[in-house]
């Protein structure tokens, strides 16, 4: 029956998208389905969309989107995740151990803000070096606190770990040439 419920939503969804007005951000179509285990309803008006689903009992999620930035938060507000494809930072919410190098061209980032503290990564491309922004991510967790788990090159590509606290914050940073520069990857977990 969920299945059903997932795939009967998708389709919805897809339809909603599609035959929404695209100039009109004032319009709503809703969609409701309703089954033996819940009710999913997706809103969408071609610039923005919103689907909840909940079971009644079990708890409810919210996901939405617009420009390439997804949110789906849980409705005990104990877990969120934030998708974010079009690489903006205006409301990156880090952990203080963790920073956007300086100058970075972010493309994506993916953070959980759950209540145990989350994690979360994010990539970027930057005209610096990829031993360059391994040296600042090792001088930025010296100065926070945490200890060198792993530092490694292989041909192109430097990685770098680091934790503390028995490993409740952590960081790695993967740094691969991108011939005119560098392409990262940050991941980390913990919080402040």
């Amino acid at each position: 029956m969920r299945a059903s419920i997932v795939i009967v939503g998708a389709m919805a969804a897809c339809l909603l998208l599609t035959a929404c007005d695209q100039n009109s951000s004032s319009k709503s179509n809703d969609v409701t389905v309703s089954g033996h285990d819940g009710n999913l309803t997706i809103s969408a008006n071609g610039q923005k969309f919103t689907m909840k689903a909940g079971d009644g009992k079990s708890g409810n999620f919210t996901m939405s989107g617009d420009n390439g930035h997804f949110t789906m938060k849980a409705s005990d507000g104990k877990q969120n995740v934030e998708i974010n494809a079009s690489g903006d930072t205006t409301n990156l919410k880090l952990p203080g151990f963790v920073a956007v190098y300086p100058g970075a061209k972010v493309q994506s980032t993916v953070i959980d803000a759950s209540a145990s503290g989350g994690g979360g990564t994010f990539t970027f491309e930057t005209k610096d070096s990829p031993a360059t922004v391994i040296a600042y991510y090792k001088q930025r967790s010296e100065g926070d606190g945490l200890a060198q788990a792993l530092n490694m090159s292989t041909g192109t590509t430097t990685m770098f770990s680091a934790n503390s606290d028995k490993g409740k914050r952590a960081i790695q940073v993967v740094a691969a040439s991108s011939g005119s520069g560098a392409r990262v990857q940050v991941n980390w977990s913990g919080g402040d």
